[in-house]
């Protein structure tokens, strides 16, 4: 996995409209820690489960996705079709399993790596890490979901297309990848040679601080990839943080009144 340490948003861009990046078969995926976090999805960092030694983990994953399967039934307006779409819906709310998400849009990655949050003043909080990162993930090949009925069995890594049975997973252009070893590090049984690779863009915490304010101007915002009221009020939170005008002018009005008495 090639690694790139970029000082500008404009190099990053760049990158992914260049002539290596700038291709319908890659994907990316946002980290706000770039320095520590490894491509290995939520199930397989549960290190208890790892060790079970009375049931596998695919028996635990199983067992977590009939849980949730249960409990959503009543919550959601469209009902997936299969395991595979349930896995999708369950990790978009949380749920360990052994998908990661990614997304078309490298835009909307690097607003997940440099994701704006508040501290205890309501001011903007300085990036807890040293580096932020972007994955790229570049794949021609596609899973046919409707050709393998269990995902669970599923003995090969690649990225499948879930339905859009939630409008997060819409609004954020999201596919996931699947890897039979959740334990292991997705590029190690994913890369062959150079049509399946993965290159991570790292950001320092000056430069992520100036990627985040570029998205809010660009229209990459919370209330675009959350179509909802949570999504909506977090984007007004940093709103006056971000931009230097966002309060309504009413003088114009005023003036207008006042020649037309």
């Amino acid at each position: 996995m090639k690694t790139y340490d970029l000082t500008t948003f404009e190099q990053f861009l760049d990158y992914c409209t260049g002539r290596e990046y700038g291709c319908g078969h890659t994907v990316y995926r946002g980290v706000t820690n770039a320095t520590d976090h490894r491509l290995i999805p939520s199930v397989g960092r549960i290190k208890r489960l790892q060790e079970d030694q009375f049931y596998t983990l695919p028996q635990h994953e199983r067992e977590l996705l009939q849980a949730f399967k249960l409990r959503a039934i009543g919550a959601i307006s469209i009902e997936p079709k299969n395991d595979w779409e349930w896995l999708a819906l369950a990790q978009h709310h949380g749920l360990p399993t052994r998908l990661i998400d990614w997304t078309f849009s490298p835009l909307i990655a690097a607003y997940f790596a440099t994701l704006p949050k508040l501290d205890a003043q309501g001011d903007l909080a300085e990036p807890l890490a040293e580096w932020a990162g972007v994955y790229a993930l570049h794949d021609c090949s596609y899973i046919a979901i409707e050709d393998h009925a269990d995902p669970f069995a599923y003995d090969t890594p690649g990225l499948f297309f879930p339905p859009h049975v939630t409008p997060r997973i819409s609004g954020q252009g999201g596919l996931f990848s699947i890897q039979p070893d959740p334990g292991q590090e997705l590029q190690v049984s994913f890369e062959r040679e150079d049509y399946r690779t993965i290159t991570l863009f790292r950001f320092s915490r000056d430069t992520a601080k100036d990627i985040q304010k570029k998205l809010y101007l660009l229209g990459i915002r919370q209330s675009l990839l959350f179509p909802d009221l949570d999504g909506f009020s977090m984007e007004l939170k940093v709103r006056y943080l971000l931009s230097d005008c966002y309060m309504a002018d009413h003088s114009f009005n005023d003036s207008f009144d006042e020649l037309t008495e």
